[in-house]
């Protein structure tokens, strides 16, 4: 189905799981949409504009054939409380530029991330506020806003569609980084006059699920954004797992490391705030489909006071560090990215797929890593200092490179 002229002008486009829907206006000066079934920080965010009528478009490009007119069985559905958590909803004029206004201000992440890092480095006290309880939080808070874009039935489909790229994918989350990371923390244990606690600070942030600025990335570097999606639920699903088994192997010959406790902290900060945003969605999908066009948005805040409190608490440890933990931080993630693409394109898949990989490996959950090392590790304060900074480095490289193959990639499938 195709949408109508009036609707082609000035269109909002909601991505989901591989499906962007748009229902025309009622009335003058109103548009109806459904709330997208998955708002990752970014991925989903409205997008105003026409976006073309590709053929095989990317997720903010909606070809003809996934456009879709919402019933009114959909709508009776969404405001009885069922249906699959893409309820309509009618926006104001109003509400349109503020959709907009936050779609945009959230591409922007990676600029947000960095600016967090050098104005707290400058003036910390403008972040000493957000204490570590905001921080806890604060991140699950942007997990509880994952879940608010999913229904259960996505959760179960993450692992159903192309599950041998998933599996390809989740192999290289949990093995690249994780080695690269092991053989980093072992150079710098050995290095004379380097706290200690950084070799546990890198080794921590190795064994982390996919940041999901990850899909704000994939984005702007055309990547497979259904892919992306998939894939940051998926390891931070399996994150209750493997972060307190990898970290339990690569951190604890360098210090003592309870497993169990960690799986509990991860359990706390990671899945249970997710399961409880989907349980809401799939329930109160009316209610919700309003908010998520915003999740993102609040999300890209609370992570810039996440970083920004984490440098203002830890200058001085920071600025300690020097250039070789900088340089060990850059490595990691540099590796990360150069593996996730190389190895994709030696297995023969597709340049646009070789990208997504790259960036889901290359891409940790910074913010994940610092609040556990806080945690865990809070009788060292040097070991959040490799956590901050792998914030910042994966974003800018990141960002660098979303912006090359932006601007070299002819075509959506590349």
């Amino acid at each position: 189905m195709t949408a109508s002229p009036s609707a082609t002008h000035n269109p909002i486009r909601c991505l989901a799981l591989n499906k962007a829907y748009y229902t025309p206006a009622p009335a003058l000066g109103t548009k109806r949409t459904t709330a997208p079934a998955n708002l990752l920080l970014g991925h989903g965010t409205p997008k105003l504009g026409n976006q073309g009528n590709r053929p095989n478009a990317g997720a903010f490009g909606t070809p003809s054939r996934r456009l879709a007119c919402a019933s009114s069985s959909s709508a009776s559905a969404a405001s009885s409380g069922g249906g699959d958590g893409n309820a309509p909803v009618v926006l104001s004029s109003l509400e349109q530029q503020a959709a907009s206004f936050c779609a945009g201000f959230t591409r922007l992440f990676p600029l947000w991330v960095i600016l967090a890092a050098v104005s707290a480095f400058h003036a910390p006290h403008l972040y000493l506020w957000f204490d570590n309880t905001c921080v806890t939080y604060g991140l699950m808070f942007v997990m509880a806003g994952m879940g608010l874009t999913l229904t259960f039935k996505e959760i179960i489909s993450v692992f159903t569609k192309q599950p041998q790229l998933l599996l390809l994918g989740m192999v290289l989350q949990y093995t690249v980084l994780p080695i690269f990371g092991y053989f980093i923390s072992r150079y710098l244990s050995s290095q004379p006059g380097l706290a200690p606690g950084l070799a546990v600070g890198v080794a921590l942030v190795s064994c982390m699920p996919g940041g999901t600025a990850s899909n704000i990335v994939a984005y702007i570097a055309k990547g497979d954004m259904p892919l992306s999606i998939m894939m940051t639920t998926a390891s931070t699903l399996m994150a209750i797992a493997t972060t307190p088994l990898l970290t339990s192997l690569l951190v604890g010959t360098l210090v003592p490391v309870d497993p169990r406790a960690m799986f509990i902290s991860v359990l706390q900060l990671v899945l249970a705030p997710v399961l409880a945003g989907t349980a809401i969605n799939q329930f109160f999908p009316a209610a919700v489909a309003r908010v998520k066009l915003y999740t993102p948005f609040l999300a890209t805040v609370v992570v810039f006071f996440i970083v920004g409190s984490m440098i203002a608490a830890n200058v001085a440890v920071v600025a300690s560090s020097g250039v070789t933990i900088v340089a060990a931080v850059f490595a990691l993630h540099s590796t990360g990215f150069f593996l996730g693409y190389a190895l994709s394109k030696a297995l023969g898949l597709s340049d646009r797929i070789a990208r997504t990989n790259s960036i889901e490996v290359g891409m940790q959950s910074s913010a994940l890593a610092a609040v556990l090392a806080k945690v865990h590790f809070a009788a060292d304060p040097v070991v959040v200092a490799p956590c901050v900074l792998s914030a910042c480095t994966h974003a800018t490289v990141g960002s660098l490179l979303a912006g090359y193959w932006a601007a070299t990639v002819k075509t959506e499938d590349g």
